[in-house]
């Protein structure tokens, strides 16, 4: 019988880079853990370190629809980057993702920052699988810090 991979082992087979959590905010921490649920604080797409955000713009405008796509499966990549980190360092106490928001900036035109999402899904999908998929939210807006075009925030059941 072949022992089941971890979360991590699964993210590293799918060929995702899980990057160093990023640096605390002095004023909010990056994931705020009570019992058995983890909060993590909006994060946008961020490279580094040293980091620095990529795909800033607007959808419709700057950015097209793929190239967004891209920002949202970064900033998820940031987003489990900061839940591993509160977690000492791997996702193996993750039960599952039970919500995702998903902030998209755009044009007030712009009808689809669900396909925008998809980029964070498909992350999560080739890690956790399509059982444990977040119930999701995409919502348009005009502006997102520093002038990202996507920011992510999420709700995680935890294992004790």
């Amino acid at each position: 019988m072949t022992k089941a991979l971890s979360w991590d082992e699964r993210a590293e087979a799918a060929g995702l880079v899980i990057p160093p959590p990023l640096p605390a905010h002095p004023m909010f921490p990056g994931v705020a853990i009570d019992g058995l649920t983890a909060y993590t604080s909006g994060i946008v797409a961020v490279e580094g370190p040293p980091w620095k955000l990529a795909f800033a713009g607007s959808v419709g405008d700057e950015l097209d629809v793929e190239t967004a796509k891209q920002s949202a499966a970064l900033a998820m990549l940031c987003t489990l980057a900061n839940l591993k980190g509160a977690l000492g360092g791997s996702l193996d106490r993750v039960e599952r993702f039970v919500k995702l928001m998903g902030f998209v900036r755009c044009k007030p035109e712009f009808k689809d920052p669900p396909l925008v999402m998809n980029g964070a899904s498909e992350v999560l999908l080739s890690i956790f699988g399509a059982e444990l998929l977040p119930a999701r939210s995409a919502i348009g807006v005009a502006a997102l810090p520093s002038g990202a075009s996507v920011e992510l925030d999420a709700i995680v059941k935890l294992r004790s």
